[in-house]
């Protein structure tokens, strides 16, 4: 695994949240693994579809994105040991060499939380 920045931007209805020049691990199109704050990320890249796990000391959610898709998830609270059901449609999956571009729409429980986009630009280190 190479070394590389990465910038991403988290967009839903009520929100942007935009972050720069993280560090990050990134096999060619085939994973990337960041840290930022108290939240770990593994994005596994496969060809027609993303699977994104988030991590935290509370939780852990996994999500597959497969375009045009409708994907069971899971998301885990650590403290009660308990897992709730959520659901996605992927609307948009572009995969590129250094760009990730995902839009897709939530549901926790069965309630409809919004729609969210979730953009990932791959910068290579500068030596």
């Amino acid at each position: 695994m190479q070394k590389c920045y990465i910038d991403y931007i988290i967009k839903n209805n009520d929100e942007n949240i935009k972050k720069n020049n993280i560090l990050a691990h990134y096999k060619k199109n085939k994973n990337i693994d960041f840290k930022d704050e108290d939240s770990k990320f593994n994005i596994n890249i496969e060809k027609d579809k993303i699977i994104l796990k988030k991590e935290t000391n509370d939780s852990l959610i996994i999500f597959e994105f497969i375009e045009n898709k409708k994907t069971q998830t899971k998301y885990y609270i650590k403290e009660l040991n308990f897992y709730i059901d959520t659901e996605i449609i992927t609307n948009l999956l572009i995969i590129n060499t250094n760009e990730i571009i995902i839009e897709y729409e939530l549901w926790i429980s069965g309630e409809y939380t919004g729609k969210f986009q979730f953009n990932i630009n791959i910068k290579e280190l500068q030596l």
